[in-house]
């Protein structure tokens, strides 16, 4: 009996009775909640290097059936209460009202926007993200894909691309680019979809289609709830938290910033000569006011 207990509690009660292996299977389960919610027991057991007879084994060690329900109570425990964006907005007027004026909300908005950052920070995989920029650098092409508001954010990061680089575009959301993207697609591509909740499912369905082909697949999301981590080559779970009728991109910003400037830094000499070239033409071009 788990008596509405979370998996972290669960295995905070159980873990003086385990054996050591199981001690190490309850702390990747308590370290890797998206990967145990969303992967199968065979690929978790893969991901940390132990049996699936050991996670099998640690599911009724701490009182539970099987392994399925190891993975509810991850999912549980990953799955914001999150209201719709008309409550939200209805939030913010009522926020707004005891405070006697709409400038608090700057402040609430900022606190929320710096705490996603902080935990950004706090929780980044610099292994994996590394290893996302050399990817990228070898890569053959780069597409962006991404839905509803998240196509803004896509076309900043193809700007920034641009500068350093020559085989990175945004997919244009219709059927002709998208079907050329995908159709094209091979093992030395690399498709980075942006996809915040709530999900548009015409990006991701083109993602998936790249990854059948054999295309690296970087995921950006705010929700473990995704259904791109199906198949995503690698994915970024960042927080969304916010008091805004939008979830925060804040954090997607920041990620995305830092790194391109480590592709730029890994590129070395020719993103430095590229920078130099682009903006010498747009000069010439008088693309900006001198």
């Amino acid at each position: 009996m788990t008596d509405g207990m979370s998996i972290k509690e669960l295995v905070s009660a159980r873990y003086g009775e385990l054996t050591e292996g199981l001690q190490q299977a309850a702390d990747y389960v308590v370290a890797n909640p998206i990967d145990v919610a969303t992967q199968s027991l065979r690929s978790v057991a893969a991901s940390s290097g132990m049996s699936p007879t050991t996670f099998s084994r640690l599911s009724r060690a701490l009182g539970l059936e099987n392994h399925d329900e190891v993975r509810a109570l991850c999912r549980v425990a990953l799955t914001p209460r999150k209201p719709s964006f008309a409550n939200k907005a209805r939030d913010l007027q009522s926020e707004a009202f005891k405070a006697e004026g709409i400038g608090a909300l700057f402040l609430q908005q900022a606190e929320a926007n710096l705490r996603n950052v902080t935990d950004l920070v706090h929780s980044i995989n610099m292994e994996k993200t590394v290893r996302v920029v050399e990817k990228l650098a070898r890569a053959r092409r780069v597409s962006l894909l991404a839905g509803a508001t998240s196509q803004g954010l896509a076309r900043y990061l193809e700007e920034m691309a641009v500068w350093i680089t020559d085989n990175w575009r945004v997919v244009e959301d219709h059927g002709t680019a998208v079907s050329r993207a995908v159709s094209t697609a091979t093992e030395d591509d690399v498709f980075i979809l942006i996809s915040k909740s709530l999900f548009t499912a015409a990006p991701i369905r083109a993602a998936e289609l790249a990854a059948d082909r054999g295309a690296h697949v970087v995921l950006i999301t705010d929700s473990h709830t995704c259904p791109a981590l199906a198949f995503a080559s690698e994915y970024f779970v960042l927080s969304a938290d916010s008091p805004h009728y939008f979830p925060s991109y804040a954090p997607t910003v920041v990620l995305l910033e830092a790194m391109m400037s480590m592709l730029a830094a890994h590129l070395g000499d020719v993103a430095e000569e590229r920078i130099k070239q682009t903006e010498a033409i747009r000069r010439d071009l008088g693309i900006y006011c001198e």
